[in-house]
């Protein structure tokens, strides 16, 4: 079919148009193929949802990322739709020229039979009457026969060896297609790297469905895009069923284990993961995606010299893996130790430019450090490359700060627009919280809080103790009015003990909510100990009665703080 200046192939399920050649995955073809049906006809989100994934298996991310794996095959541009066009707040209308069903029918009926049946009269009219041929003599002698005879035993011959070669061959092709689409696990960053990997090993699978390697590098992909793309439930079942199925297939299989560590880790079962990557690491030791897996699990348990070793260890044995600089980064993060996160984060975006998480971490290194002219600098670089979701995000938390409401309500919701992910509670938040300083929104900021509080609400359920969670979900409480639940989560955060500084922040905040001041105070002595930056705290909006009260600047001087 034709539309606009692409020609799409359903069947084949491929686009061609000015932006390049595509492959794409057949249920992003039926997005389309829903869309084409409905011209200039405005569909719901659910509507479509409903009509390509079905209700069980649906989700807003994938309905994003389809509209926009689509948008791209067919040469739309952002900001400019000449294809799909959104409407707000409810969903989508295909807008570009698309032929009449008559014509498209009577055209493909001209070119799939027309042609063959005048082809097939000329023939006829034109092909000779074979003639009636005399019967001749065997003329072959001895000679000739014996050539034959030898031709036949060679051709035998090599037949037998093709057939002895085969199956070797073919194990060795699965194999480089195996690690072909490990690589692409590898540096997930890149583009349709995730998409990629997945069809390397869905078609392998097609063939020898009992390829166990493929089976654990399907398992290894879908979670890339569980962690990475959409956090949609579904989606990591599935990965999870595949790498126990690769596991029936070779339990011996060090990368099956690593796909079930992986697995179990992200379902919240950390000591379950520990004994997968156990068995993983003596079956094959140095496994990079073990390391990778062992590392998360270590720093979710807060084993953070563990952690640290296990990514030093990881550096060393692979340094232009672009993930192991990202979550040294992230860890130096949680330490307040800002100047090394930023050349972590520096390492990521030099092994890998596409990588627009970098380009977001690194800038969030920079405001942490009171440089964020320099961190809007870094969002712009990265949006040059890619108008990612995290970038959006990182620049509505900028202006957030710099009191400009209006213009990071609308870097949020483009966040949620690019990334369409619903299962992300921080960006909800986020939106949440513009909408909060905004008069005209401030009836929305409670929707957008409930939604952050019941995908939160869903973490939680995997991991009830986690304090960042925890004094997440007071924080969110509290802001959206409901003041006993607030303090009903605080009290599942230990602040007795040694937090993060983020943690006391967010309980700072809480409690000044709460109308706690002196809870309050206290809080804000352990953040600015723990080396929360001063910057944040007098920039935040909700701390706007604190920084009046005398003893605010009192503790600020016994700190050695500037004010």
């Amino acid at each position: 079919m034709r539309i606009g200046q692409a020609d799409v192939d359903f069947e084949g399920l491929t686009i061609v148009s000015p932006a390049g050649q595509f492959t794409m995955e057949s249920k992003v073809m039926r997005l389309l193929r829903v869309l084409v049906d409905n011209p200039q006809t405005v569909m719901t989100r659910s509507n479509l949802i409903e009509a390509v994934w079905g209700v069980e298996f649906g989700g807003d991310e994938r309905l994003s990322r389809g509209i926009s794996l689509i948008r791209k095959a067919l040469g739309d541009s952002r900001g400019r739709h000449d294809y799909i066009e959104t409407i707000p707040r409810r969903g989508y209308r295909f807008i570009a020229d698309i032929p009449i069903a008559s014509d498209l029918k009577e055209g493909l009926e001209t070119k799939a039979v027309q042609p063959e049946a005048i082809q097939h009269k000329q023939l006829s009219a034109e092909r000779p009457k074979p003639e009636p041929q005399k019967p001749t003599k065997n003329l072959m002698s001895k000679k000739s026969i014996y050539g034959i005879a030898a031709s036949l035993l060679v051709i035998c011959l090599a037949g037998a060896s093709f057939m002895f070669l085969k199956a070797p061959l073919a194990v060795k092709s699965e194999t480089a297609r195996v690690e072909r689409g490990l690589e692409h696990v590898k540096y997930y960053t890149h583009e349709n790297a995730i998409e990629t990997a997945q069809s390397i090993f869905t078609n392998i699978l097609s063939e020898n469905p009992d390829n166990a390697a493929a089976r654990a590098g399907l398992s290894l992909a879908l979670m890339r895009e569980y962690t990475d793309l959409e956090s949609d439930p579904a989606i990591l079942r599935r990965a999870k069923s595949s790498a126990e199925a690769a596991l029936r297939n070779d339990s011996h299989l060090g990368l099956a284990n690593v796909a079930l560590g992986w697995a179990k880790e992200l379902e919240g079962d950390l000591e379950g993961a520990h004994k997968a990557y156990d068995r993983a690491d003596i079956l094959d030791p140095d496994n990079m995606f073990m390391l990778e897996g062992l590392a998360r699990t270590y720093n979710k348990q807060r084993r953070g010299e563990d952690a640290k070793a296990t990514l030093e260890r990881a550096i060393s044995l692979y340094p232009d893996a672009p993930v192991f600089y990202a979550y040294s980064g992230l860890q130096l993060l949680g330490q307040n130790e800002y100047a090394h996160a930023e050349s972590m984060f520096r390492h990521v975006i030099t092994l890998s430019k596409e990588d627009a998480s970098g380009y977001a971490r690194l800038a969030h290194t920079l405001h942490m450090q009171d440089r964020t002219t320099e961190a809007i600098k870094v969002l712009q670089d990265g949006l040059k490359i890619d108008k990612a979701s995290q970038l959006y995000n990182n620049l509505g938390t900028y202006l957030f700060f710099q009191g400009q409401f209006e213009l990071s309500a609308e870097a949020f919701e483009k966040t949620l627009e690019l990334d369409g992910n619903s299962h992300k509670y921080l960006y909800w938040a986020n939106l949440a919280d513009a909408y909060r300083f905004l008069p005209s929104r401030k009836k929305e900021a409670g929707a957008a809080y409930d939604q952050a509080l019941t995908l939160l609400n869903a973490e939680l359920e995997k991991s009830p103790t986690n304090r960042t969670l925890n004094s997440r979900a007071a924080l969110y409480k509290a802001k959206r009015g409901d003041l006993e639940g607030a303090r009903v989560s605080l009290g599942n955060v230990p602040l007795e003990l040694n937090l993060s500084s983020v943690d006391y922040y967010r309980a700072l905040v809480t409690y000044e909510i709460l109308s706690e001041r002196d809870n309050a105070l206290a809080m804000l002595k352990k953040a600015l100990q723990s080396g929360y930056p001063l910057m944040e705290i007098k920039n935040d909006p909700e701390l706007a009665y604190l920084r009046q009260d005398k003893n605010y600047h009192l503790l600020l001087s016994q700190e050695g703080k500037n004010l």
